[in-house]
């Protein structure tokens, strides 16, 4: 009669967990939880119900923050306390627990094994959705990492591009303006009209002095009556120096580059007192 009642019980508590339970179905459950207490506590079943629930789930959205901290807080305490439990029985080794080694088992329900089994499967699919919206982040900040730039060229690869590049490129030397008061500058200008860009390149620039006088190049061309500003700059060091040519005006037809030292800051129009190179673009 009691196995009976038992299973009556189980089937109770299956069907409490799935499709809930009527009110003399009710009744009947509190009644034999009178007879069965160690089942009262029984929550197998619904364990059960909510691993069959999660068959289904998506598991692509992120798990809300407070959700996933009160997971792990209630999984240390579950943790925690079976700990101690399993610690208390093993240092009461007492006669009665020595005889229940010979006793056999009681038969156990085939709907309660069930039920501790797919309780399992869900506590591991729930471990498996907490490793992922932990590991989450650490993905996504590898899939951001900023890409490294190369470096932009400098002045003497600019200079070789454009040569390379501009099919009008003209490159001219440096001579003395006045024969009789030679400054010996070296190095060339290369332009290119269709850029409107260029560079011009020394060798024995005297290094100036910047609170007395200033570097400005000139660009003479046929359709102005004066020349166009090319830009004013300072010899820093002895040794090979490149300027950018930062031209005020549109070059189209150039015929002569020309170096002079002015006042500091450089001047709107030169008397070309100190002219310490020229380049004449020969045609």
């Amino acid at each position: 009669m009691n196995d009976l009642e038992r299973e009556k019980m189980l089937d109770l508590l299956l069907a409490k967990a799935t499709d809930g339970l009527s009110k003399k179905e009710s009744e009947q459950l509190r009644e034999l939880e009178e007879v069965f207490p160690e089942l009262k506590d029984d929550n197998s079943f619904e364990l059960a119900a909510a691993a069959i629930g999660l068959i289904n789930l998506k598991t692509d959205e992120e798990m809300p923050a407070h959700l996933q901290k009160r997971i792990l807080a209630d999984a240390d305490k579950y943790f925690e306390s079976n700990t101690e439990k399993v610690l208390k029985q093993n240092s009461s080794q007492t006669e009665e627990e020595y005889q229940k080694t010979f006793a056999f088992e009681p038969k156990r329900s085939i709907w309660q094994s069930l039920g501790w089994l797919v309780a399992a499967v869900a506590c591991i699919a729930l471990a498996v959705v907490v490793w992922q919206t932990r590991t989450a982040p650490e993905i996504e900040y590898a899939q951001t990492l900023p890409q490294q730039t190369a470096p932009a060229p400098g002045l003497a690869e600019q200079r070789q591009q454009l040569i390379a590049s501009a099919n009008d490129v003209v490159l001219e030397k440096w001579t003395d303006f006045d024969p009789k008061k030679p400054f010996n500058v070296q190095g060339d200008v290369v332009w290119s009209n269709a850029a409107q860009k260029g560079f011009i390149r020394f060798q024995n620039l005297p290094v100036n002095d910047k609170s007395k006088e200033s570097y400005q190049l000139w660009i003479f061309d046929e359709n102005q009556k004066n020349p166009i500003d090319g830009g004013v700059f300072s010899a820093d060091e002895a040794g090979e120096i490149i300027i950018p040519i930062d031209a005020k005006l549109e070059v189209k037809t150039p015929t002569m580059f020309a170096v002079t030292a002015e006042k500091p800051g450089g001047v709107v129009v030169s008397e070309l007192g100190k002219v310490m190179a020229v380049a004449k673009i020969e045609t």
